[in-house]
């Protein structure tokens, strides 16, 4: 049966189009992140399956817990003792202001608290590249750069906490005014660049999850909660682990009456008026946890 000049144009149309249509199936899209094949290249079998089970739990990830478990995980699998993960606050210009949450796992509590009191974000160098701009750095490349006698010797105290060596990976939102970060440490015989591209990879998924757990109100207490006195952190720390005033006394061995002492100390320079109130403005900047007790985060 003859088919109409019209009507054969449309076929000739949807024909050209099937045939379009049946090519676009059959060539892969062009993915914004395609599959980072390359990462498992120099990885074992098992650290391959290590590294899948490491993401899965990432992607997961809801809250500053969820996160915190992933990098327990991530500990158990592969050979880094020293990790830690968290967010810091960035003004319109880029400038660092502050930690807003810290998920610590292995970092040493008295390191976290020389860092936190002496305002080691300012001159440690991974840190202030990572707060700047997304990167994934090896401490012993960036370490190299290093030249101010401030750096030198922030390298040097913290090798002496077990820092020799790791990997940073870091992302910035200029739009939220938050960077996220993720370094992985250990002494002097990892092999950080190997597992640079890993660290990378998973700090991805690390980087939404931190986002997710990000708290659009922090109080701008930063400059107080570093005025803490070291009996004053371990007090609120105790405190925010539910303990009493006269609990606290017993576990440090003074009376309940120093204890409401610090606590007076501690409400005055955070400008609150409880013991919620406190804990809250103090964990928004990183309150440190110390050591014998269970982690904030």
């Amino acid at each position: 049966m003859a088919i109409p000049s019209i009507t054969r144009a449309a076929y000739n149309s949807l024909s050209r189009f099937s045939l379009l249509f049946r090519i676009g199936l059959a060539m892969p899209r062009i993915l914004k992140n395609p599959f980072p094949s390359q990462l498992f290249e120099n990885l074992s079998k098992q650290e391959c399956q290590h590294a899948l089970e490491v993401f899965h739990y990432a992607a997961q990830s809801e809250t500053s817990d969820d996160v915190r478990d992933t990098l327990v995980r991530f500990q158990s699998l592969f050979p880094f003792d020293r990790l830690l993960g968290g967010l810091a606050r960035l003004s319109p210009s880029g400038k660092f202001e502050g930690f807003t949450n810290v998920v610590n796992v292995s970092y040493p509590d008295e390191w976290l608290y020389l860092y936190w009191k002496n305002g080691y974000a300012d001159i440690d160098p991974v840190f202030r590249a990572a707060s700047q701009s997304p990167s994934t750095q090896v401490w012993k490349h960036t370490y190299l750069q290093a030249t101010s006698k401030e750096e030198l010797d922030f390298i040097e105290t913290a090798k002496g906490f077990g820092l020799a060596d790791g990997i940073t990976t870091s992302s910035v939102d200029q739009t939220c005014g938050l960077a996220t970060f993720c370094s992985f440490a250990g002494g002097k015989n990892i092999d950080a660049v190997r597992y640079a591209p890993l660290v990378e990879y998973l700090g991805r998924h690390l980087h939404l999850a931190l986002m997710r757990t990000a708290r659009k109100d922090a109080p701008a207490t930063e400059k107080c909660v570093k005025e803490l006195s070291p009996r004053e952190v371990t007090i609120l720390n105790w405190i925010k682990n539910g303990k009493t005033n006269w609990e606290v006394g017993q576990i440090l061995g003074v009376t309940e009456r120093t204890v409401r002492f610090h606590l007076a100390s501690i409400f005055a320079k955070l400008d609150v008026t409880s013991r919620s109130q406190a804990v809250a403005a103090a964990m928004e900047h990183g309150l440190p946890t110390l050591h014998g007790l269970p982690s904030a985060i």
